[in-house]
């Protein structure tokens, strides 16, 4: 084999694992927020035929109920 082929191989396949390294650093996926992740918790409590909705917010430990509030941003709620 010739040596120049052999070190225009390796080159080439450096420069492939340079380029596929490049677009996997340039396409990956990033959490702005990586905080908020699970920050929200939803527990549902039926008795006689009645749902109570609470929602409590694990970084602060705010707990509101969900009555007539549904689709609102938790800041939106007023809670009772």
């Amino acid at each position: 084999m010739d040596t120049l082929s052999i070190k225009k191989g390796v080159m080439l396949m450096v420069m492939g694992m340079l380029m596929m390294f490049a677009l996997v650093m340039v396409s990956g996926a990033t959490h702005t927020n990586g905080d908020q992740i699970g920050r929200y918790r939803m527990q549902v409590i039926t008795r006689n035929n009645f749902t109570d909705i609470f929602i409590i917010d694990t970084t602060t430990g705010v707990v509101k109920y969900v009555g007539k509030d549904e689709g609102k941003p938790f800041e939106a709620i007023q809670g009772k």
